[in-house]
């Protein structure tokens, strides 16, 4: 038997690169008319005292008449009516209450070009209703639901699953009785294959990129780089984009870009991160696989991120260098990123946690216009771990991460004198920010969000969007 329904955060799940379920904002689809969906079910339920009963249910909801690839499909208000005949109501009776409110989960198989996923339509809920002997009990439990992202075109077809119902008693006048009984489940199996509806995703709907919006500096001053706008890869989708694997084949391979900016605070200034004005911005190669609360993401950089940034060393002096960092395992033989994204299923909006480990390597630096010998290895003598947060439509489709590090002291500075206690004089210590801009993942094998965009920097942090 499935979960009870309130106890579940709800689905997030993937149909190979075919279908994406996400629990992202509901009306995030560019809907056309809206078709009704209203299907007559049958269902085997087993009650709490082990027999098992027909019940029949049916389903009403609305869907998009079209979809488009990589957008929300999302289905309108939907409800479960469930008709418990009255040879099974004396069960329900037994909670102890004049009425009986219920709360059921409906799973959906979600199926586009051969591939399916398990969902999960969670908080379905009815009202009061009141139990009346020798006839049956009609429960219309209703509610909104996640919706669907389609990676890839072709008809997307909704098909019911099975259904859980979680039952709690009631007094006559809503309330509680002093003497109700624990609520009761009942697990229901669906009897043959019940489609609901089908959207179709035709060709050449894949959405338009956008940049994301320019924004002020994070509480410093901006790095001396001049303007910036949001860059495409150079040329075609990257040929090392996707070379990452997972640990088995629910895990599915794209690439991203990132950008932003990380404070100094000693130097009240920021340096730009993967600057494309400074050379080749890092692609960043990425696995995902889709859980039942949101996705969780392994991350590893292709190449170093380089910045070059001019900073007012002791408030006066100008001083030009640029900063290398390079990532490391976040343990020795594991993972070298990770990402975490939990979805909310009330307003599809996913708390996304990101950490990384990351040596800093200085290089070119000049004081005043004068060059200054810091030698091939001025780096910090242990690794900068950083943790990022933020909240986001969906970890896949991008937005902004923020968090606070410390940059560890540096060791190896200086051809011919040890520089180290001046950069661990005016550079190393704790709380310097750390703004990073996520763009939209491109799946290469499903050309969604393909050839990845270099995201303009945040500099402030915009809502998410409702």
């Amino acid at each position: 038997m499935r979960t009870p329904a309130r106890w579940r955060l709800g689905a997030v799940t993937v149909v190979g690169l075919g279908v994406l379920v996400t629990g992202s904002l509901p009306g995030g689809a560019a809907q056309a008319r809206a078709q009704e969906a209203d299907a007559v079910l049958t269902y085997a339920c087993r009650l709490p005292s082990g027999t098992s009963q027909e019940v029949g249910v049916r389903v009403r909801g609305t869907f998009p008449a079209t979809g488009t690839a990589g957008r929300p499909v999302q289905p309108g208000r939907v409800t479960a009516t469930v008709t418990i005949p009255k040879a099974a109501v004396p069960e329900v009776g037994a909670l102890g209450g004049a009425a009986v409110v219920g709360t059921a989960e409906l799973g959906v198989s979600v199926r586009q070009n051969g591939k399916a996923a398990a969902a999960a339509w969670p908080g379905l809920t009815t009202p009061a209703t009141p139990i009346a002997d020798g006839a049956d009990l009609v429960l219309a439990a209703s509610g909104d639901v996640p919706p669907v992202t389609p990676a890839g075109t072709g008809d997307l077809t909704f098909t019911a699953g099975k259904l859980a119902l979680e039952l709690s008693p009631r007094d006559a006048h809503g309330g509680v009785p002093e003497d109700a009984k624990p609520p009761i489940t009942i697990g229901c199996e669906p009897s043959g294959e019940h489609v609901l509806a089908t959207v179709p995703v035709p060709a050449g709907t894949a959405p338009a990129k956008t940049a994301p919006p320019k924004t002020a500096p994070p509480n410093a001053a901006p790095p001396k780089t001049g303007n910036r706008t949001a860059a495409e890869a150079p040329g075609e989708t990257p040929a090392e984009c996707g070379k990452f694997t997972g640990p088995n084949d629910d895990w599915y391979s794209g690439c991203v870009y990132l950008s932003g900016f990380s404070n100094v605070t000693k130097l009240k200034g920021a340096a730009i991160l993967n600057d494309p004005e400074f050379g080749r911005p890092a692609l960043t190669n990425l696995v995902y696989s889709l859980t039942d609360t949101g996705a969780s993401v392994r991350q590893r950089f292709v190449s170093p991120l380089r910045s070059r940034s001019t900073f007012l060393t002791f408030g006066f002096m100008p001083t030009t260098a640029t900063m290398e960092m390079t990532q490391r395992p976040l343990r020795p033989s594991e993972d070298y990123g990770t990402f975490e994204a939990v979805s909310d299923m009330q307003t599809g909006i996913q708390s996304v946690n990101a950490h990384m480990r990351m040596s800093i390597r200085i290089s070119d630096v000049s004081v005043n216009g004068t060059p200054l010998d810091v030698g091939e290895n001025c780096r910090t003598a242990a690794d900068a771990d950083i943790v990022l947060k933020g909240q986001m439509t969906s970890v896949l489709e991008g937005g902004t991460l923020d968090g606070s590090f410390r940059i560890p002291r540096f060791t190896g500075c200086g051809a011919g004198e040890d520089l180290g206690p001046l950069f661990n004089g005016t550079v190393s210590g704790p709380g310097n920010l750390l703004r990073v801009s996520l763009g939209a993942t491109c799946i290469p094998d499903a050309d969604i969000s393909c050839p990845p965009a270099v995201p303009t920097p945040a500099r402030t942090t915009p809502p998410p969007t409702h």
